[in-house]
């Protein structure tokens, strides 16, 4: 779970408090993975799924509600209760035994984080997974722990993993980390939580914040350039979606990289989903319909949603995952397909794409 030092301290015990956007981005996780094992065991003679769970930025474990003010599951109980949720979900229509098979691997680079996320984990009902090597918990940065995390993970095209990259800001976790991943795991799935808010507040034009563009593995010198020529800054957050996606896409060894927006009272940020699997990019589309009034795209409806370019500068609104972007996507598709459809001519074969 995202943290930062100012706001969240898990020191003494005492919990920090989870917000609303954060808490919708909870949500979406733990209906990421529920959906995830009802698609990944639609086949029904499939006896185990064995799987690695990943979370990097994992926090102390445990929150609390900023509405109410009890004890709000953080990632990596939502991992380990989601998990746990879809196996029995998936057994009670199965004849025959069924288990997902899932090691958990969670780190932080906070003592106090990792001491109440440790206790947290013994004092639950997933203590024997932890005594059993199944949970493994680490306080280590994420630059060290992640090729101590691949080092546990064999490298197979078949091997299933998804890591959830809750950093704190937007540059702790990089292109060439998620590229490392991917390249050890084709199959892997990464949620990127980037805080555009945050870098589009404090983008400047000085070496300082360019080392730091560059390390997240981005070259903003045309950025730069175009910046006096906008005079809102919400245009000037949206060049520097667009020239971060840009690259993201161009350089990311992701083949679907799905770019929706988390926004709250004002505040958002990017829960990019990466992954090689049109499926799973489907999946994960699905959460934020399911999450409209949390959700939202800079881009447009139809074929090329998950585009961004200058034209967005000019849309009249936002893609919010709402009735109105429902109807927009349907009248979209039907003339984008019509179109389509018509230039391939007698080019249409049965089965064939």
């Amino acid at each position: 779970m995202v943290k930062s030092k100012e706001a969240f301290s898990w020191k003494d015990g005492v919990l920090p408090v989870c917000g609303i956007h954060s808490q919708v981005k909870l949500d979406i996780l733990r209906d990421y993975i529920l959906a995830y094992f009802q698609t990944v065991a639609a086949k029904p003679f499939i006896p185990r799924i064995p799987i690695y769970f990943v979370d990097a930025f994992a926090g102390g474990g445990s929150f609390k509600s900023v509405l109410t003010g009890a004890p709000v599951a953080g990632s990596p109980f939502v991992m380990l209760n989601a998990v746990h949720e879809s196996e029995q979900l998936i057994a009670a229509h199965r004849t025959k035994e069924f288990c997902i098979d899932a090691t958990f691997m969670f780190a932080d680079s906070d003592p106090f984080a990792i001491e109440q996320l440790s206790r947290s984990v013994v004092a639950s009902a997933y203590r024997d997974k932890y005594n059993s090597g199944k949970i493994l918990i680490d306080n280590t940065a994420f630059d060290q722990f992640l090729p101590k995390c691949l080092s546990r993970i064999p490298s197979r095209s078949t091997t299933k993993a998804i890591f959830f990259l809750d950093q704190c800001g937007w540059n702790a976790a990089t292109i060439d980390h998620c590229n490392l991943i991917l390249n050890h795991l084709p199959k892997a799935e990464i949620i990127w939580n980037i805080s555009v808010e945050s870098m589009a507040s404090y983008a400047t034009d000085d070496e300082r914040f360019r080392k730091a563009a560059h390390k997240f593995g981005v070259n903003l010198d045309d950025a730069f350039t175009d910046k006096p020529k906008l005079s809102h800054f919400r245009d000037w957050r949206k060049l520097l979606l667009m020239v971060f996606l840009t690259q993201i896409r161009a350089k990311c060894k992701a083949e679907y990289v799905s770019p929706f927006m988390i926004q709250h009272d004002g505040w958002g940020y990017w829960l990019l989903h990466l992954s090689n699997h049109p499926q799973a990019n489907n999946v994960m589309k699905g959460m934020h319909w399911k999450h409209q009034n949390d959700s939202l795209h800079e881009g447009f409806a139809g074929l090329n949603m998950l585009e961004f370019n200058q034209q967005n500068f000019n849309q009249p609104s936002l893609f919010r995952f709402d009735t109105a972007a429902s109807q927009a996507t349907h009248e979209a598709l039907f003339t984008q397909l019509m179109t389509r459809i018509h230039s391939l001519g007698d080019r249409i074969e049965p089965g064939v794409r």
